[in-house]
């Protein structure tokens, strides 16, 4: 486990997370017993670990030791990534995914946290404000 990675284990750290104006986060729903996760683990670590310096946080949530605070998700398949920012549901990648894919979505999220338009990424352009 990653020493950059956030792992969700009470109501409040999910609650804090998922306020107006919450944090931009990627959260991996996973459990031990499934085979995806594991795959898919040490590719999340890594990714947390290249964007440590950057506003948008990675948390790990227990499913089988915490499935009181995964039901509120309604996730049905593991591994499940969420987007999420500003207390929002951005995005969901079900199944296991590379480095290469979460770091194309730790982008996407990394622009929504510094409030970059879609025109903005199309073009290259930063928010004068």
């Amino acid at each position: 486990m990653s020493e950059h990675v956030i792992h969700i284990t009470e109501r409040t750290q999910l609650a804090e997370l998922m306020r107006p104006g919450g944090p931009t986060g990627i959260i991996d729903f996973w459990a031990g017993w499934c085979g995806p996760c594991k795959m898919m683990g040490p590719h999340f670590d890594a990714v947390a670990e290249q964007y440590t310096d950057e506003p948008v946080g990675f948390y790990k949530l227990n499913t089988e030791e915490h499935p009181q605070l995964a039901a509120s998700f309604n996730v049905r398949s593991l591994p499940t990534v969420l987007i999420v920012h500003d207390g929002q549901v951005l995005d969901v990648m079900i199944g296991a995914k590379d480095s290469r894919a979460l770091a194309k979505k730790a982008d996407w999220a990394l622009s929504k946290a510094r409030g970059e338009g879609f025109f903005d990424r199309l073009f290259g352009r930063k928010n004068e404000s």
